[in-house]
């Protein structure tokens, strides 16, 4: 009599430890890969914006001293950073993935390089001295784009950058 007791208490331990085993086992397999899939898509939001704000600035300076823009930019993850000392427009990301997401190079005048978790995304201008330190986090963001004249010393176009 005592055995049939016991049975269903071992029988409902048993399939309660099965369905934690399960569970961990697809979390295990599952999370790696929607955290690399969320990783893709916040590169891929990220590449889209970095060629919205470059082909803006290079509309913005072509244009001439006065001309200006305003751009929204929906930012998921990361922040988007303006570089004034070297003229540089980046995009930083923690990746989330344990093994990176192989990506480094060059994407039309996009650099992207990873190294461990950090993946940065940038553009260098050669031809044009940018201007403003903001920066853009997540979110939705409002930004400024504006020719600020021609720099006396290299006659690049000025381009300030910001909110």
């Amino acid at each position: 009599m005592r055995n049939k007791a016991l049975s269903p208490f071992i029988a409902s331990a048993l399939i309660i430890l099965m369905g934690i085993v399960a569970i961990t086992l697809v979390l295990t397999i599952v999370n790696p890969a929607l955290d690399k899939a969320k990783d893709s898509g916040i590169v891929n939001e990220a590449l889209q914006n970095l060629q919205l704000i470059d082909n803006t600035i290079r509309e913005v300076a072509s244009e001439g001293e006065g001309s200006k823009r305003t751009i929204s930019l929906k930012v998921t993850e990361g922040v988007y950073k303006i570089d004034p000392n070297n003229d540089y427009l980046n995009f930083s990301y923690k990746i989330k993935t344990a093994v990176g997401l192989g990506i480094s190079g060059q994407r039309d005048n996009i650099n992207i390089t990873e190294s461990g978790n950090d993946l940065d995304l940038f553009i260098r201008y050669t031809n044009l001295n940018l201007q403003g330190s903001d920066h853009f986090t997540k979110g939705d963001n409002s930004v400024v784009i504006m020719h600020n004249g021609t720099d006396s010393t290299t006659n690049y176009p000025l381009i300030c950058v910001g909110k």
